[in-house]
């Protein structure tokens, strides 16, 4: 690459770092969260999924603009955004004011990744450099996954977890200081272009609703005539998506692109890669800190054979897609992330952080193998002026399943650590009303609801009671990842039916 064209990619990788810090990181911060607004998993997990589904829907639109008025425009627009949701986080008084606040900075990312993404697409010198700029590109958001759960376990370490959210001020500002300094204002647009609003508002709903019915299941029961009306209205909502992208101008997925069966398969390999990594990136610090008894920096630490091996792989996956092709990747990819998944789910639990350890690294070598050459070969499948669009909408329906997997994995695992810490409590001959174990279920007992629950109880039924929640927690990970290998192993089989030949350039 010539010397104006590193520069660029360089400014790229800053921002990448900076929501990759910001994803991780507050992962890291979940059980400090649990603490200090006295709340249980199924609550906290939407510290993620709020931030990745508001990122997932925001992409699409994000790109499209990027596209009409310049990618460095919608770039300071979202870093903006970004850098007020963050100041928004560090005073959150509340979850629900949190939960609020991250969905903002989601709406922030969707605008900025998109347009970092197709910038590093459009302004290559050369065509062949594309997959080893987006290798960069996602070299830099990875190292940001890197360094974000050190981050948010110094915070935690330091006494107060919004400290965090001020390193997100922080790199916005950088980000945005790189992007003024080093990105040229672009002089050709596509004006012409419309917002299928319509679609993601029927999909961005059809996926909460389903995102919500997970989370309060298993307190409205499964069976509850509540529930199943939530989740038929979301149903209802994903089968009317279709028909209103029939209506609009220009819908999310435009018909010349899903009419080629490879793109399909494409988009469809942009969502299976994110099962068992995401699940990773949310139960294995939990793991370490409510299993294994180790603090939130010594879990970010524990967490970089999965963090590190996703930021260097960028960079080798990159420099391998032109020499391998996507389809050996994808492959290899998913076999690999799908031997990982299953290793959590066999390995016996007095292995300890060793338990864990290969399913770590293989789901890191796994989704390096996937997640970039997935991305790339469907940005490679349009004109440069769609870049944007694919480019938001590949990482939409990574980012929406991302989702949708963390919160079946996380209602799969509070049912299951219910029933098992039930079951260890009812051996033990200690009596808990049904209430008090769905307060300390999955949890942590420093909130104050659970030091409610644990100081009527003596030191000895205390020990006991912490004990089952370690082996309730352990049980409940594991059949979040039986959930995962299977996910993963779908991805596996669409990487077979791949015909990287027929990836043909779409007119469009």
């Amino acid at each position: 690459m010539d010397r104006s064209s590193i520069v660029k990619v360089i400014a790229l990788m800053v921002t990448g770092f900076g929501i990759g810090i910001d994803f991780t990181g507050a992962l890291m911060l979940v059980p400090a969260i649990e603490s200090s607004f006295d709340a249980d998993i199924t609550s906290t997990q939407w510290v993620l999924n709020i931030y990745a589904l508001f990122f997932a829907m925001t992409m699409v639109a994000g790109g499209r603009l990027g596209d009409m008025y310049g990618h460095r425009r919608m770039m300071l627009f979202g870093l903006s955004i970004f850098l007020f949701s963050s100041v928004m986080c560090f005073v959150s008084p509340s979850l629900d004011f949190l939960v609020i606040a991250r969905a903002l900075q989601g709406i922030g990312a969707g605008c900025v990744w998109p347009c970092t993404l197709a910038f590093g697409a459009t302004k290559v010198s050369k065509p062949e450099h594309r997959a080893l700029v987006m290798g960069l590109i996602l070299a830099g958001v990875t190292t940001g996954n890197v360094f974000g759960p050190m981050l948010s376990g110094l915070a935690v370490n330091m006494g107060e977890w919004r400290y965090f959210f001020l390193a997100n001020v922080v790199f916005s500002c950088i980000s945005m200081a790189t992007a003024l300094i080093l990105m040229e204002r672009e002089t050709q647009h596509k004006p012409d272009e419309h917002l299928d609003l319509a679609g993601m508002g029927v999909l961005s709903f059809a996926v909460l609703l389903l995102l919500y019915g997970l989370d309060v299941g298993a307190d409205w029961g499964w069976t509850s005539v509540p529930l199943l009306m939530l989740f038929f209205i979301s149903a209802a909502l994903f089968i009317l998506f279709p028909k209103v992208e029939k209506r609009v101008t220009e819908p999310l997925l435009l018909p010349q692109m899903m009419q080629n069966r490879e793109f399909r398969i494409t988009l469809g390999l942009n969502m299976f890669n994110v099962s068992a990594a995401f699940v990773g990136l949310l139960y294995f610090p939990q793991y370490m800190q409510k299993v294994l008894g180790w603090s939130t920096f010594e879990s970010a630490l524990g967490l970089a054979p999965l963090t590190v091996l996703l930021a260097v792989g960028s960079i080798v996956s990159g420099t391998l897609y032109n020499d391998f092709g996507p389809k050996r990747l994808l492959f290899w990819g998913y076999l690999i992330a799908t031997i990982g998944a299953a290793t959590i789910v066999v390995l016996p639990g007095d292995l300890g952080y060793f338990r864990i350890l290969p399913g770590m690294a293989m789901i890191g070598l796994g989704a390096t193998l996937t997640v970039g050459p997935s991305g790339t070969a469907a940005m490679c499948a349009v004109k440069p002026e769609r870049a944007g669009l694919v480019g938001g909408l590949s990482f939409m329906t990574h980012l929406v399943y991302g989702a949708i997997s963390v919160a079946c994995a996380t209602a799969i695992m509070y049912v299951v650590s219910l029933s098992e810490l039930r079951q260890y409590v009812a051996a033990s001959g200690i009596k808990l009303t049904e209430a008090e174990l769905r307060t300390i279920n999955g949890g942590t007992l420093e909130t104050p609801s659970a030091h409610a629950v644990i100081s009527r109880l003596s030191s000895s039924e205390a020990e006991t009671v912490q004990r089952a929640l370690s082996a309730a927690f352990d049980s409940g990970m594991s059949m979040a990842f039986v959930f995962s290998a299977l996910s993963v192993s779908v991805g596996l089989v669409l990487a077979l039916l791949l015909d990287e030949k027929k990836l043909h350039r779409i007119e469009s």
